[in-house]
């Protein structure tokens, strides 16, 4: 998977997203929209697909405006029913809305402001991904506040130390399963990307 598809309708959706933003939001949005941030979802959706994993219901943690993760998974995986965005910030969420608002129209996208390192998540998913884990406690705290969740896992993070906001980096794909406790790896890679980070990727149970 090399391109995201700019058809006509996510060129209106983008528009509208784009003119619509706050003036002390529009930086955060344009860091949202940069090279390095498609090349982490594509890499995603290129070895979902190898895998030939088909996932329904998912849940994307801290998934910041979604712009690109959700297109992405609904033009590459006809199985996908519903995604749902858990975040933190309470002013990405209309901007979300309207980067994807065909997708809310019909109700398969959804957006719930929530800590997902504190509070449970009371509904049932076959996919979780989360492409922010340098900002957050490791994956295992959430783990263990949904011990039911039966699901797939698609962790991403870098060894990246210089943001303040990157409290818990590290230093390998290995490393990353061991903070989630994936013991059931069916990928693990590393990438460098064009903002000269290291990105690494698990997917697993």
């Amino acid at each position: 998977m090399e391109y995201l598809k700019f058809t006509p309708n996510l060129a209106n959706d983008w528009k509208n997203a784009l003119s619509t933003s706050e003036s002390y939001l529009f930086k955060r949005v344009m860091d949202s929209m940069n090279e390095s941030q498609l090349q982490s979802k594509l890499w995603i959706i290129q070895e979902l697909v190898k895998l030939d994993i088909k996932p329904k219901r998912v849940a994307v943690l801290a998934g910041w405006f979604a712009q690109y993760i959700v297109p992405l998974l609904y033009d590459n995986f006809e199985s996908v029913e519903c995604i749902k965005n858990f975040e933190i910030d309470e002013d990405v969420k209309d901007i979300s809305y309207k980067y994807n608002k065909r997708y809310k129209d019909s109700n398969r996208y959804q957006f719930s402001i929530k800590d997902v390192m504190m509070q449970i998540i009371e509904e049932d998913f076959d996919m979780v991904i989360n492409c922010a884990c340098e900002h957050m406690y490791p994956m295992q705290k959430f783990r263990e506040l949904n011990p039911e969740l039966d699901c797939h896992y698609v962790l991403q993070s870098t060894d990246e130390e210089q943001y303040d906001d990157h409290i818990n980096c590290v230093g390998s794909s290995e490393e990353l399963a061991l903070q989630a406790n994936i013991t059931d790896v069916l990928y693990s890679g590393k990438k460098l990307l064009s903002n000269g980070m290291n990105r690494f990727m698990v997917i697993g149970k």
